[in-house]
């Protein structure tokens, strides 16, 4: 039992907040699931924006059948190939520039989880279709920033409303305020907010 890097963290922060602590106690521990990362795991999450997860899987399903996921390769398509794949004109520009910027060297993903965790974010946001969220999002997922922080993330948000026993859902200034009391540890809190999130409203009362 809590075993993977991002489970450590989350009993770590549970032995700093007993609320912390009375959640994982009834709720269990939110799954580790650490990523590779690179190319490809960002390639992937632009895919995913503002559509369905089927319709992400499906045109995903058609750029690794391509071996678009490489970014040389990416980077040799023409567009009209890409849109054969799925991709809108928006998402190939976000692709290309991400892909550009991997194999000039601008980009150096494997030397992000040296950098400072504000310098890695920077790093990260710099590239066309790179947010705030998909930058902590791959910051906590693939590079163990235990402090990065999703604070736009709906689950997030939905997950700290119950929490704080707000009657409304914090955002922005607001919840990055709350989250305050968790530094170094608020990526760890939002695994917990998250799992509030997949037990109470997902799965119904009772993110994996």
């Amino acid at each position: 039992m809590g075993n993977g890097p991002l489970q450590k963290a989350v009993l770590q922060l549970s032995k700093q907040d007993n609320e912390i602590n009375e959640i994982i106690m009834n709720y269990g521990l939110p799954n580790d699931k650490m990523s590779k990362g690179g190319f490809e795991t960002l390639l992937r999450m632009i895919v995913g924006q503002q559509i369905s997860v089927k319709a992400a899987d499906a045109v995903w399903a058609k750029l690794k059948k391509i071996k678009a996921n490489i970014p040389k390769n990416f980077l040799l398509f023409s567009d009209n190939k890409l849109k054969e794949a799925g991709l809108s004109r928006q998402k190939i520009s976000y692709g290309k520039d991400l892909a550009e910027n991997i194999d000039s060297g601008s980009l150096q993903l494997d030397k992000l989880g040296n950098l400072p965790s504000k310098e890695a974010h920077l790093n990260l946001t710099k590239i066309k279709g790179i947010g705030d969220w998909t930058a902590d999002i791959y910051q906590l997922f693939v590079l163990g920033d235990m402090d990065a922080f999703p604070q736009d993330d709906l689950a997030v948000q939905e997950g700290a409303k119950r929490f704080f026993k707000l009657n409304h859902r914090p955002k922005g200034k607001e919840l990055l305020k709350l989250a305050e009391k968790w530094k170094p540890l608020r990526g760890a809190a939002a695994l917990v907010m998250w799992q509030i999130y997949r037990i109470e409203i997902h799965e119904g009362s009772k993110f994996s």
